[in-house]
């Protein structure tokens, strides 16, 4: 299927809904997923929705109108602080140059005072950013992996040099920024070329404090996707290291291995900026305590990340 296609839908769904993250025994971070388009013109191998959707192509939906209206029904009265995303179906920011959606969405945010909103994306359309009102609501965070994982793996994505000249630019417009290591993936120099790279990203970042929060997650997948794969001889490295299937039917890889990739990040992490935000995206407790993480989080992840926004919000 042509994944540079665009189409044009009217969504007959929610558009607002809780992440999909699984409770089976893995910490869900408790965020709100937006979904304006759906699909993606880049191709990383290890995405999950070439396994999901049968179409491949980029589908933007024209009902915007509805979005809006359920976006203010679900807000409406609120408490607490909301964290939406919208990039969990689609990169946020592929299509900003023609659609400007990312740009719509933060005006459309913008009279709630208790909702940050994060664009997540491979790219580098971040300019067109600019026009946002109040950057201080908004988040845009970057999926980051070592060179040899993003040209073996991330199909059409900007690289590493031009996500890091990103972050600098949107640091320079007033965002706050976030650091997406996920999925890690297992090859033999994995770890000195996992530390480079964060060592390259506080180069960009020189204040810290400028970093919304920082994710770490292990590749896990669904079944299918594997067997879609090795049909097409595309499976390694992704599946070079021993994997099992978790309780919740992913493959993922096993346990000492997710603790020696978060380990040596979070210590890499500290080492620069000790106080950032770090978290790990669908993982256990256990995990949590035996990478020396659990006590980031005494009230739970989706607490720890809701501190952490209203620190951004100035709540």
């Amino acid at each position: 299927a042509n994944r540079k296609a665009v189409v044009h839908q009217i969504h007959k769904g929610e558009f607002l809904k809780p992440c999909p993250g699984t409770t089976a025994g893995y910490l869900c971070c408790g965020y709100q997923i937006l979904t304006p388009l759906m699909g993606c013109g880049m191709y990383c191998r290890y995405c999950v929705l070439q396994a999901y959707f049968e179409d491949h192509r980029q589908i933007v939906f024209d009902n915007f109108y509805d979005l809006e209206k359920e976006v203010h029904q679900k807000l409406a009265g609120k408490k607490g602080v909301v964290r939406l995303g919208t990039g969990e179906f689609a990169d946020s920011l592929y299509l900003e140059p023609s659609l400007g959606m990312s740009q719509k969405i933060a005006a459309l945010l913008a009279p709630y005072p208790n909702v940050i909103v994060e664009f997540k994306t491979k790219s580098t359309n971040v300019e067109f950013l600019k026009s946002i009102k109040d950057p201080s609501k908004v988040i845009v965070g970057f999926s980051m992996n070592t060179p040899a994982m993003i040209s073996a793996l991330e199909r059409d994505t900007a690289t590493l040099a031009q996500r890091l000249d990103a972050i600098r630019k949107c640091i320079a417009m007033g965002f706050w920024v976030a650091v997406h290591f996920d999925p890690m993936v297992y090859y033999p120099k994995w770890e000195a070329e996992y530390r480079d790279v964060v060592k390259q990203i506080f180069q960009a970042i020189p204040d810290g404090r400028k970093i919304a929060w920082w994710s770490m997650g292990g590749f896990r997948t669904m079944p299918a996707l594997k067997q879609l794969l090795v049909d097409h001889n595309l499976h390694l490295p992704l599946f070079a290291g021993e994997m099992m299937l978790g309780v919740d039917r992913k493959y993922r890889y096993l346990r000492p291995l997710r603790v020696a990739f978060y380990s040596a990040l979070r210590e890499e992490v500290e080492n620069h900026f000790k106080e950032t935000p770090l978290y790990l995206c669908m993982e256990s407790p256990e995990v949590w305590h035996e990478c020396g993480m659990i006590g980031r989080i005494p009230h739970g992840l989706a607490a720890y990340l809701d501190v952490r926004a209203k620190q951004m919000l100035f709540l």
